[in-house]
């Protein structure tokens, strides 16, 4: 800062009242502080739900799909295709079943997604590894009854009942347990296209597993069969809705896209993860910039209240600063002390605002069941925000690009400030005196 410069900052601040600037001043701090502990916390909350959507979405459904109207019948053969072109990203490829239907337990029944994978070609960790009760099984349990045919004939029927693996909030809404039995209603079109061919299938499965993944569309409304079964409640033979492919990387699967689909003819569709959920993730996005956007205002009315604040010191202190000037102090010095006392105002809150901010962003959960414990208000409710938990991802980007804009803000605030202190005429200051 230069030796004539610090003496002139101990002069002015060496008698400087401790009453109502002291207070502006303070409340200066607790505004930044107040912007910067809510961008930290808001960014990391967007941060969290980009990263968990995209981490619980890519799991659950294909990373692409290829898809054909009507179903594709020469499932092998389309398989083989895609394994000749020697993908190096490719970790599994497998056929799958997908539709809709009615699953109804004694208590209730609700629509769902039904979903027949191949459990020998199909990556399933995501799921196992979310087990909540049972195990994640779709076989069939084989039970033998005794049927009576004539007076003194019985019979013995060995009879097949899937298996089926449903999430937490479905098996809490049909009020069932693992070992417990579902009726699953299936519609499908016999014959031509015409909706007065449709028909509906009935069968019983027994629920082997519960899963919980903690997102509610998924936990709430799929449930999973075995492909044989899928293909046998829509009638489809040996046809299946479509491939699934996964990737090592999911990132690579939107440049994978293009070259596949120059395999298949147009009759075949091919998407990838982020087709199906493009229009979600771009509003997400949409939103993050727009949060940033409106709460980096806080930052810029607390270095308004800067300005204020030293413009305030300014002409407490027109007769030190008068004085000083008459001594020989330069105006660069004046202006230094200014731009100084605006920079350590916004520092102090600055650092005030980061610990707070990423403790709160450390803490969000424990700090939401607090407050549902205290008042009964549930702050983050699973059913609107898709998750049970408050997700949070801090970047180090987001804190560091938070924190230089605070810091520029306040640098800024002390220039007009130390501007007009430094103009001051030291005849003019000391006119009066």
């Amino acid at each position: 800062m230069g030796f004539e410069a610090f003496v002139a900052w101990k002069h002015l601040t060496r008698r400087r009242k401790t009453g109502f600037i002291s207070l502006i001043s303070l409340i200066s701090v607790a505004g930044v502080a107040v912007g910067v502990m809510a961008l930290i916390v808001v960014l990391a909350v967007m941060s969290g739900f980009d990263r968990e959507l995209k981490s619980k979405i890519v799991n659950v459904q294909p990373h692409i799909r290829i898809e054909r109207v009507g179903g594709i019948p020469n499932m092998e053969d389309d398989m083989q295709l895609i394994r000749e072109q020697h993908l190096p990203e490719i970790v599994s490829i497998a056929g799958f079943v997908e539709g809709q239907a009615i699953l109804r337990s004694a208590n209730n029944a609700i629509g769902v997604i039904v979903k027949g994978i191949d459990e020998q070609r199909e990556d399933l960790t995501f799921f196992t590894s979310r087990m909540y009760y049972g195990n994640f099984d779709l076989t069939d349990t084989v039970t033998h009854q005794t049927r009576r045919r004539w007076i003194f004939w019985k019979k013995r029927v060995e009879q097949h009942t899937g298996g089926i693996v449903i999430g937490a909030n479905l098996a809490s809404i049909l009020r069932v347990r693992v070992g417990d039995s579902v009726t699953l209603i299936s519609p499908f079109q016999e014959g031509g296209q015409s909706l007065l061919s449709g028909r509906a299938e009935s069968k019983t499965f027994l629920v082997k597993g519960i899963y919980h993944i903690g997102m509610s569309d998924f936990d709430s409304s799929l449930a999973l069969i075995s492909l044989r079964q899928a293909q046998e409640m829509y009638h489809l033979g040996e046809r299946v809705t479509g491939l699934s492919l996964r990737f090592r990387d999911v990132d690579q699967a939107e440049r994978w896209k293009t070259h596949i689909a120059t395999l298949f003819p147009a009759t075949y569709y091919i998407r990838s993860w982020y087709d199906m959920n493009e229009n979600f993730f771009r509003a997400l996005k949409v939103e993050k910039s727009v949060m940033t956007i409106l709460l980096a205002l806080i930052i810029t009315v607390a270095a308004f209240n800067i300005v204020s604040t030293l413009i305030m010191v300014v002409m407490e202190k027109t007769k030190d600063i008068g004085i000083l000037r008459a001594l020989g102090a330069t105006r660069r010095s004046i202006r230094r002390i200014f731009v100084l006392e605006g920079f350590t105002v916004g520092l102090i809150g600055i650092i005030s605002g980061t610990v707070l901010g990423l403790l709160m962003a450390f803490n969000l959960n424990p700090i939401s069941d607090f407050i549902k414990q205290t008042t009964g208000l549930e702050v983050f409710p699973s059913d609107i925000y898709y998750f049970d938990r408050i997700p949070a991802d801090i970047h180090a980007d987001d804190v560091i690009m938070i924190v230089s804009f605070a810091l520029i803000a306040s640098v800024l605030a002390g220039l007009y400030p130390a501007q007009k202190a430094a103009k001051l005429d030291p005849v003019e200051a000391l006119r009066y005196e």
